[in-house]
């Protein structure tokens, strides 16, 4: 592990308060990179270097001199059985004995907790390069995928879907992280600014209580689920996700699911602009009360009788109306083929 200088800092300092004599932090190839004299930080400290490589401490006196060194004692400090570095106690060396079990523990724990970080910080990188690139379909290198797939116990045999949550207010990330821990899911991670990835597979899911999520997260987020299919076909489930995603917000809802499939769901997927011109092609011959007169018989599911009633407008009336829709759109709203493409187009206009 590499000792950073803003580790060395906190480290010596640390120990100062409890000694209160100079302090070096002395790395493995001698030289301090962390002392409460700052003329001294950069320079090569022998009798450290000879405590890192003996595991023993080191003496510095008039008996025993060495470069770089001043009177004092020198500690190895050990992380998981091995010396990786000294701290050095300015002094008398018979004085400073008492110090040396305190100084050490004291610089152990400030390195494990560094080594701690790192790990957590290695842990959220692989993480998010494993989910990233199964949603964002980029994988770099196949062979670092394989052992991260090993790694999370990802069986690419099975079928899995993305969760798409996007958060309101970024402070639920602890929430969310705990609640997917909860369930067993391990490809759960933050993506900036405000969006929380779910990776389940069809066991997983079966834990997971859609109707528990609602309840629990209702006004702070929305959600939408992806199909399940294969593992490599993931970033097409991400995709879908996040139109349901969209649809939850639209709704006011926490989740969407998008195999609760609807027109609406048809509908987002296609581009605005493709919406727009299909629309227009169709709709553009009526004129606004014709368009109102469609709404009302497609609302009343193509009745005339209550689609009049509706309109106020006598039946026979209606059916004439419906016949110059017809004329114009080269589409019979009471044929039902045509009927689904007048709907579709006013679907789009919406």
């Amino acid at each position: 592990m590499e000792l950073s200088k803003q580790l060395a800092a906190q480290i010596v300092n640390a120990v100062y308060e409890v000694v209160g004599n100079d302090i070096n932090l002395i790395n493995a190839s001698g030289i301090i990179i962390g002392s409460t004299n700052p003329r001294r930080i950069g320079t090569f400290h022998e009798a450290g270097c000879q405590a890192v490589k003996s595991g023993t401490p080191v003496l510095v006196d008039e008996e025993h001199i060495f470069q770089g060194a001043q009177s004092g004692i020198n500690y190895p400090i050990f992380l998981e059985g091995r010396p990786i570095a000294a701290i050095g106690i300015t002094g008398n060396p018979k004085k400073l004995e008492q110090f040396g079990f305190l100084v050490t523990k004291i610089t152990e724990v400030f390195l494990k907790e560094q080594q701690l970080n790192e790990e957590l910080l290695s842990e959220n990188r692989s993480l998010h390069y494993l989910v990233t690139s199964l949603i964002y379909d980029n994988v770099q290198n196949p062979k670092q995928l394989e052992t991260l797939l090993a790694k999370y116990q990802v069986d690419p045999a099975k079928e899995y879907a993305a969760l798409s949550i996007q958060m309101l207010d970024t402070t639920l990330e602890p929430s969310l992280r705990f609640y997917f821990s909860s369930l067993g899911c391990r490809l759960s991670l933050y993506l900036y600014p405000n969006e929380w990835i779910v990776i389940l597979d069809r066991e997983l899911y079966s834990h997971f209580s859609p109707k528990e999520f609602i309840e629990k997260y209702q006004g702070r987020l929305s959600s939408g689920m992806g199909p399940f299919g294969p593992l490599y076909q993931l970033n097409q489930s991400y995709h879908s996700a996040q139109i349901a995603r969209k649809h939850a917000r639209q709704l006011n809802t926490v989740f969407c699911n998008i195999e609760d499939i609807s027109i609406e769901f048809v509908l987002e997927s296609l581009p605005v602009h493709i919406q727009k011109l299909y629309s227009e092609h169709v709709l553009n011959p009526l004129n606004n009360k014709e368009v109102q007169i469609l709404k009302t018989y497609f609302i009343n599911n193509l009745s005339l009788k209550e689609t009049s009633e509706a309109l106020f407008i006598h039946k026979n009336t209606l059916q004439y109306q419906l016949d110059r829709i017809a004329g114009k759109t080269g589409l019979n709203p009471r044929i039902f083929q045509d009927a689904f493409l007048l709907q579709f187009a006013l679907l789009c206009r919406n």
